[in-house]
């Protein structure tokens, strides 16, 4: 019986819904005015000392993606566009206090510090934890616009993987980990998000092609993370709905 871990699971795995446009971050003193915890119910999303797993997974994978850096990235529970106008996000413990700077497109790097973890700092945001949460984003330079590199979903799934494992049952989570964990498993198969309804899209690597499945939602598609056969400069290439046919050579880099 396959473990599914779609959109809807709390493993923060699916890819970006917002524009693909960079903006610059803000200070960290913009980004502290717009935190108002005060009068909100249950505002911490993780602790950091299970946060700092993703960047030690990030370290140890990040082969996968050599030239990426990490962010993270906020969203809606429900699985729309997070908006960043408002959102106010820190760590915060009983003597620790650091506001983290949002961008535009409501990501952020959450920084190493030994004081926040010696703590016990809480990543919190001023909005109640059922009503947001995050996903890991590894972005390398130079993938178009319409595609994602298949290191990049890999190493993104190995952050995820490593934060997220303690909040599976028992079960799942000892069944994945004796099967290499969830994103080698063979019993695991991973949803991802497109930026935009979907009409196609391919896993691409030099001459070779192979159509990918799409998902339930028209925005959604299955990435066979685990495959050996596509390495990790494979694009997977979007074909959008409503676009006219990509040219087929776009996709010459990979997943």
């Amino acid at each position: 019986m396959k473990h599914w871990l779609t959109l809807a699971t709390a493993l923060a795995l699916s890819g970006p819904v917002w524009a693909q446009e960079q903006a610059q971050p803000q200070t960290d003193a913009e980004a502290g005015k717009q935190v108002q915890v005060s009068g909100v119910k249950d505002p911490a999303l993780r602790p950091y000392r299970i946060m700092t797993r993703g960047l030690d997974a990030f370290d140890k994978h990040h082969a996968l993606a050599p030239k990426a850096d990490l962010r993270f990235e906020l969203w809606n529970a429900d699985g729309t566009v997070a908006r960043a106008d408002g959102l106010g996000l820190r760590l915060a413990g009983d003597k620790f206090d650091q506001a983290l700077a949002v961008d535009a497109e409501a990501t952020f790097v959450l920084p190493r510090s030994q004081e926040a973890f010696e703590d016990n700092a809480d990543l919190v945001l001023n909005r109640k934890k059922d009503q947001m949460a995050w996903r890991p984003r590894v972005r390398s330079p130079g993938v178009p616009d319409n595609a994602r590199r298949l290191g990049d979903m890999r190493l993104e799934c190995e952050v995820a993987w490593a934060v997220m494992k303690d909040q599976m049952s028992f079960m799942v989570r000892t069944a994945l980990t004796a099967a290499g964990g969830m994103c080698r498993a063979p019993m695991t198969v991973l949803s991802y998000r497109a930026p935009k309804q979907l009409a196609s899209v391919t896993l691409v690597s030099g001459e070779r092609s192979r159509p990918l499945k799409l998902g339930k939602d028209p925005g959604t598609y299955i990435v066979p993370l685990r495959d050996k056969a596509w390495d990790d400069e494979s694009l997977i290439v979007y074909q959008f709905a409503g676009d006219a046919a990509a040219p087929k050579e776009q996709g010459a880099a990979a997943p």
